[in-house]
């Protein structure tokens, strides 16, 4: 059999892995030479990457943490309070699991406005990074306004009012958020309505006007004298205003209890 015709026949057989290769010796002999290829052995081996776990804090979590303190700080006199994180505007990372932060307001700093608080962040109650944070604190209260004109000294009803929300820039601001400071009240000026109302724009009603017809009562012990007078002024309740009394035409100061009736002292 010639040399071609036994690589063609080794080539062909089926079950023969490898290449088989005819070499002819130099006296012209075929020796044959097999070289099996053999793909590499892969072992598969689970390696174990020793990484420490880092966590995140964001800007929206300092922001909530912040709002609640100052939540719990202020109380009642706002109604919502809104942190806005101007720094650090990426999250800061943090080695450990999870954390925990504690706000440290500077000392020499307090209100709204624009702010710095150094952040501490700890895990697992360890200290691990404090982080300077600069923030923009505003707070919105609900304001008592008018829901229509109110003229100068008109009593104010309950139906009359109204609250909406809106911004301060400073804690002790001079709006009214309470309805019942003002029901029951009259009017300083005149109110247009929707303008926030401070203590300044209402009063007390004024119970009698000036010559109204009023009983003048004196007491002293179980004693007490009874005549009818005419106001020379207005007046609220507590107020003193004068009185001339009609028997006598005498002036007299007189307190005004209610509606038509004012108290002397004798």
């Amino acid at each position: 059999m010639s040399g071609f015709l036994l690589i063609v026949i080794m080539l062909l057989l089926p079950g023969i892995c490898g290449v088989t290769a005819v070499i002819a010796g130099a006296s012209g002999e075929s020796r044959l030479t097999s070289s099996t290829s053999r793909s590499p052995i892969h072992r598969a081996t689970d390696t174990v990457v020793n990484r420490a776990t880092v966590s995140e804090v964001t800007p929206d979590q300092i922001a909530k943490a912040i709002q609640k303190q100052l939540k719990g700080e202020w109380g009642r006199k706002v109604k919502t309070v809104r942190v806005t994180v101007l720094e650090p505007v990426d999250p800061v990372m943090i080695p450990g699991g999870a954390v925990e932060l504690h706000i440290m307001p500077s000392p020499m700093e307090e209100g709204l406005g624009r702010r710095v608080f150094q952040v501490e962040v700890t895990t697992n109650e360890k200290p691990r990074k404090a982080i300077p944070v600069v923030v923009d604190i505003a707070a919105m209260i609900d304001a008592v306004v008018a829901t229509r004109f109110l003229k100068a000294d008109e009593v104010i009803d309950k139906g009359d009012l109204k609250t909406v929300e809106m911004r301060v820039h400073q804690m002790n601001h001079p709006f009214i958020t309470d309805r019942d400071e003002v029901i029951g009240k009259s009017a300083s000026r005149p109110l247009p309505p929707n303008m926030p109302l401070r203590s300044a724009f209402v009063k007390l009603p004024e119970v009698v006007k000036k010559g109204d017809r009023v009983l003048i009562e004196a007491r002293r012990g179980g004693l007490s004298i009874r005549a009818y007078g005419v106001t020379k002024s207005n007046g609220q309740l507590g107020q003193t205003v004068m009185v001339s009394n009609l028997d006598s035409g005498r002036e007299l100061r007189a307190k005004v209890i209610a509606p038509n009736l004012v108290e002397v002292e004798f």
